[in-house]
């Protein structure tokens, strides 16, 4: 198999690091090879390698090229209970699924002689003639495997890894789409939300759960704001323990009642009682936002702590990951790092390339928001959707942005919103003959290694940043800053805000280029992308500086 230049002359020095305790962190454009140059160099030290992806659609890439490498390597792939079991729905939670319950809970082994998506689905099909269970089946089967692919909770959240229970000292730990994992702890998050308990009121059965459940959605209302920012909260609605003991009794005569009657959908008296659950170990915070009551922690550091184990080779690996100094002062991995960019390391492209255009004349900034604004970027939009020889990627700050601008917008487009599927997304889009504007939000669902592409080349033509996406400076943020603020050294605004948006930024833009051949256009619509940070960091100084 022929390597690509920049992997013939890194392979040796990233092995080499890798032999002496090294945490490697690659950085290296969308689309250059860094799966398959991963996997070699796993194979190379360790001979078994544990793929950690974000989400299920980032399975298929390190499918392919397992078998570009070698067809008779034992490929396996761990997924969630949600998307397994053949009785469950989706949108289902974990803890909804009752197995203690089911009929099948055989597990055989499994061989993947075919993409993840399409054997889970033969296994789905069948395991209820058959008697086995495909969660089961492919847990057991992944410790046999030279290369497992799995999804962030099963590496970074403790009772997810151990039902693995493999010895991670004996595999190379390649932890893609790395410029996230400042975020494993949303995976522990909790919401409560006016949706969630009159959710639960329909499905529940005891007329005194109701009650209380009618009351907490009263105490909710009270608490909470409609903007989209964490504001602290001194408190949550009340729920005594008599109460909560009277949920969970509930709640558990409807997860028995579901398996029983192989059809489980989400319970969401569940999402309840987990949230009370985590507000009670006193670890998590409650933040007002759009509405609802979120659940944070300041502890980021715990879910970190294997990444600081000398013991286990680990190679962290993104088209836009963060410096060194923000993996070792935010994250703090205090381990020796070695941080390789590749395009710096070889001075060279190794991917396909964009054009810069910055408007001058639109901001998304606070204080000079308005409808006027809103409507002159949708102007922008239509502007260059006509113009665009392909499909365009619109990316906003935030939902409400989003839907202001785009309501102004009537031609061909995509929303994104909680309930966006991304394979519904790339159906549509594939399937078209006309051009889309696919809207999203910054490191939503549609920005963020999602690959929408024909023949491996990218769908998307245009790259539109509505607005700066930089976090907002909520409570949140203040909160975090305060506490890790000795290791920031005074700058705190450039690595919780400005490094944030960066990644947001080239995330959007590495949509677009999924091919050494790639081009795109990028569309950088508001004034504060004319500075000297931002050109130097998108690498847009032969930029064009436009106006409506």
């Amino acid at each position: 198999m022929e390597l690509r230049d920049w992997q013939k002359q890194l392979k040796d020095k990233v092995i080499n690091a890798v032999k002496e305790g090294f945490l490697v962190a690659l950085n290296s454009p969308t689309g250059s090879g860094k799966t398959l140059f991963s996997l070699l160099i796993g194979l190379n030290t360790k001979g078994r390698v544990i793929f950690v992806v974000r989400t299920h659609n980032e399975y298929f890439p390190v499918y392919r090229d397992v078998k570009k490498i070698d067809p008779s390597l034992k490929f396996s792939f761990v997924i969630g209970k949600p998307s397994a079991c053949p009785f469950a729905t989706k949108d289902v939670d974990t803890e909804d699924i009752n197995c203690k319950y089911c009929e099948i809970k055989n597990a055989i082994e499994v061989k993947i002689d075919k993409s993840p998506f399409e054997k889970l689905k033969e296994l789905k099909e069948n395991a209820i003639k058959e008697g086995f269970c495909p969660y089961y089946s492919l847990l057991e089967s992944a410790k046999e495997a030279d290369i497992i692919t799995i999804t962030y909770p099963y590496f970074f959240i403790e009772k997810y890894l151990s039902l693995l229970d493999i010895n991670l000292e004996e595999y190379f730990i390649v932890i893609d789409e790395a410029h996230n994992i400042d975020r494993v702890s949303e995976i522990e998050e909790r919401t409560l939300s006016e949706f969630i308990l009159s959710m639960a009121i329909k499905q529940s059965k005891s007329e005194e759960v109701r009650r209380i459940l009618d009351r907490l959605i009263k105490e909710l209302k009270t608490l909470t704001y409609q903007d989209e920012k964490y504001i602290k909260l001194d408190k949550v609605p009340e729920l005594s323990d008599e109460e909560l003991s009277l949920l969970v009794d509930e709640y558990e005569e409807l997860r028995k009642e579901a398996i029983k009657s192989k059809s489980v959908s989400r319970i969401y008296l569940g999402s309840v009682i987990r949230f009370y659950a985590t507000y009670s170990t006193g670890n998590f915070i409650p933040f007002s936002f759009s509405n609802k009551i979120v659940l944070k922690t300041l502890e980021l550091n715990q879910y970190y702590n294997l990444l600081n184990d000398e013991n286990l080779s680990i190679l962290l690996m993104s088209g836009t990951l963060p410096p060194k100094e923000y993996l070792e002062k935010v994250l703090g991995i205090s381990r020796k790092i070695l941080y390789i960019d590749v395009e710096k390391e070889v001075k060279k492209k190794v991917t396909g390339s964009y054009q810069c255009k910055i408007a001058i004349d639109v901001t998304s900034k606070y204080d000079l928001r308005s409808e006027a604004m809103w409507k002159k970027y949708s102007s922008y939009l239509l502007k260059i959707y006509y113009q665009a020889r392909n499909h365009v990627l619109a990316v906003f700050p935030s939902y409400q942005i989003m839907e202001k601008v785009m309501s102004y917008v009537n031609v061909n487009k995509i929303l994104e919103n909680e309930g966006t599927r991304i394979d519904d997304v790339i159906k549509i889009v594939k399937e078209s003959r006309q051009k889309y504007i696919i809207a999203g939000v910054g490191r939503g669902k549609i920005t963020e290694g999602v690959e929408i592409t024909d023949n491996d080349r990218s769908l998307i033509s245009d790259v539109v940043l509505v607005g700066v996406p930089y976090p907002p400076e909520d409570d949140y943020m203040k909160l975090l800053s305060k506490k890790i603020s000795e290791k920031l050294g005074g700058k705190e605004k450039e690595y919780l805000i400005m490094i944030p948006a960066l990644i947001t930024v080239k995330q959007a833009i590495g949509r677009s280029i999924r091919n050494i051949n790639d081009t795109a256009l990028v569309w950088l619509l508001d004034k504060r992308y004319d500075s000297l940070w931002w050109k130097k960091n998108l690498n847009c100084f032969n930029s064009t500086k436009i106006r409506l």
